[in-house]
């Protein structure tokens, strides 16, 4: 039996994923760091998409998805400073 049609989205997604799975065991082979890298370039790529598909959308807020990251980080910045 074959498999599904996947549409050019699901198509686009399945290979992100798989990226993103490669890519990090790569990284992983840099330890903690690597790890972390990817997570930022992942990260960074999202909040990118987010905002190219909120140019469509007039009721989306283009920047919500890095002003979400930023949050984020800087609670990650706060907790580690001394």
């Amino acid at each position: 039996m074959s498999a599904p049609l996947q549409t050019p989205e699901e198509r686009r997604r399945a290979n992100r994923l798989r990226h993103l799975m490669a890519r990090q065991e790569q990284m992983a082979a840099r330890g903690p760091k690597g790890v972390a890298a990817s997570w930022w370039d992942h990260a960074r790529a999202l909040a990118a998409e987010e905002e190219r598909g909120a140019r469509y959308d007039p009721g989306a807020d283009p920047g919500a998805a890095w002003q979400d990251l930023a949050r984020a980080l800087e609670n990650w910045c706060q907790r580690y400073s001394r």
